[in-house]
């Protein structure tokens, strides 16, 4: 079995004519963070939902993905859905769109256990409340009974997370999951994100538009521009060892403080 949980080798996406990926390959490692940096429209987002073939009927893909050593397209439907639901957690940019808003939060938490993997819904709430207590959220066993417009968009995040981790995930994939909070909010979650890494083993691929924030989190980065990968740094390296024009023009373009002087 391959030491990698995620590898992505050679792969190339378009819908019609519109060519979106080329050739992108990277791997994750058992606790590695490995992150995924570039403008809006550089295929970021693209590479991942393909990672896990979230897919239109009009998408043509050619390359190679697997996951924990398992082929994703090769797999037939029943065999994807396992994949799916047994190695990866996927957590989505912004946590209002990705639960239901008309079902409580216990029952986001508890229907992947209940419908996929046939847990009976008292064990999977009681995990439930265990997984919220781990993201800090306080009072866990009320807030199962709460809707996501009665929490915070922090807590949301939190909630996201905790949906991500129910059913013991080997691979994060983490798409702009802090993008839509404060610094401090973002500093704790990351915090989480951070100790349930190290807990578990997680390897995780996170996308980000913060460049800083990609050079203090990951072990690695990956510049996308266009749907290629054009250069990949050490996270620590990011600001002084880029070579790439295009990165270079990222970094160039970072926000930073100015020292005012009187």
């Amino acid at each position: 079995m391959t030491a990698e949980l995620l590898t992505i080798d050679g792969l190339d996406l378009a819908y019609g004519a519109s060519a979106i990926l080329h050739g992108v390959s990277l791997t994750v490692a058992p606790g590695e963070t490995v992150g995924l940096v570039g403008e809006s429209g550089s295929g970021k987002s693209s590479t991942v939902r393909a990672a896990l073939r979230l897919l239109p009927p009009t998408a043509s893909v050619q390359g190679r993905v697997r996951i924990a050593g398992r082929e994703v397209f090769g797999a037939n439907d029943a065999e994807l859905r396992r994949i799916r639901a047994e190695e990866v957690g996927f957590i989505q940019q912004d946590p209002r769109g990705a639960l239901n808003p008309v079902r409580r939060i216990g029952d986001s938490l508890a229907e992947r256990l209940v419908k996929v993997h046939g847990m009976p819904r008292a064990e999977a709430r009681r995990i439930g409340v265990e997984l919220l207590g781990a993201v800090g959220i306080t009072r866990p066993e009320h807030r199962l009974r709460q809707f996501p417009h009665e929490l915070s968009g922090g807590m949301l995040q939190r909630v996201v997370i905790a949906a991500a981790l129910t059913t013991r995930p080997r691979l994060i994939l983490a798409d702009e999951a802090t993008s839509a909070l404060d610094v401090t909010t973002q500093a704790e979650v990351l915090a989480i994100l951070r100790d349930q890494q190290r807990e578990r083993e997680l390897g995780m691929l996170f996308i980000t538009h913060d460049l800083h924030l990609a050079a203090a989190f990951c072990d690695r980065v990956l510049v996308m521009l266009r749907g290629e990968v054009v250069e990949e740094l050490g996270g620590a390296d990011l600001f002084t060892g880029a070579t790439h024009p295009y990165t270079r023009s990222l970094l160039q373009a970072a926000p930073k403080l100015e020292e005012h002087r009187r």
